[in-house]
């Protein structure tokens, strides 16, 4: 209960409407910076490859589909150099390459801390998903032309998919909540992460349903941009990262404001 009160003041009543300004806000700070911007949506689209291709290489395809859901819970720490970039928009300065380098610069401790928090919820549902998969479908993991009929034409593939959601909805839920504005916050203000992870459940908490939608548009948006081979990634990202920035100056209280 303390710890809900600490940390700086949060906004409620954030209308429904907002998630949508917050997604064209991020589309022109991507305009505004292709160069920077672009450069991040494509180490994603690498780094999403060069996940794919070593599942592959191991034959463990069975873990294709949660790393493609656990995109969601790096997501928040790749974008950092995003904010740093919108930030710098809003204060009139010029953004660059060296916005992601400047934003660990600004709060080190706590942006690391933070990442490793995330791997850590990441690896989880990685542990969670292959024991799910093992319980269902045996201890041996198939190759990839067996995988995925095994998890989709099972008989077991209701109870399996079922469980699967709800375990990955609740983790999902706990990681929205705790770096929604948070990682943003961290570049933005000399907090710690403890308080930035706590803003933001308040934050997210005294706006459910536009959380709620913020949240939906994200996994929406990020699935829709995965679809092509990963490349829609390139452009998704950044507008997310962005628009992320304008969802914390939202939702939390600038500190010069009274």
């Amino acid at each position: 209960a303390e710890l809900a009160r600490t940390g700086p003041a949060i906004r409620r009543g954030v209308p429904l409407t907002a998630p949508f300004r917050w997604l064209r806000a991020g589309i022109a700070d991507t305009r505004r910076t292709p160069g920077p911007s672009l450069t991040v949506g494509g180490i994603c689209f690498v780094v999403s490859w060069l996940l794919v291709a070593a599942i592959l290489y191991l034959d463990y395809a069975v873990l294709i589909l949660p790393l493609t859901a656990g995109f969601m819970f790096a997501a928040p720490l790749l974008a950092v150099g995003l904010y740093e970039g919108s930030r710098r928009i809003e204060a009139g300065e010029a953004p660059g390459l060296d916005a992601t380098f400047a934003a660990f610069n600004r709060n080190r401790f706590g942006i690391a801390f933070m990442g490793t928090l995330l791997m850590m919820f990441l690896y989880g549902w990685l542990r969670v998903a292959t024991m799910l998969f093992a319980l269902f479908f045996g201890l041996e993991a198939p190759p990839l032309e067996h995988a995925l009929s095994r998890a989709f034409l099972s008989p077991d593939t209701i109870i399996y998919g079922a469980t699967g959601t709800i375990i990955g909805a609740v983790l999902a839920s706990l990681v929205f909540g705790a770096t929604a504005v948070s990682l943003p916050m961290l570049v933005d203000r000399r907090v710690d992460a403890v308080t930035a992870a706590a803003t933001s459940m308040r934050a997210v908490t005294a706006n459910p349903m536009t959380a709620a939608l913020w949240a939906f548009l994200i996994v929406a948006i990020t699935f829709t941009a995965s679809l092509p081979g990963f490349l829609g990634l390139v452009v998704a990202v950044p507008v997310i990262g962005h628009a992320t920035w304008h969802a914390y100056r939202d939702l939390v209280v600038p500190a010069e404001a009274p």
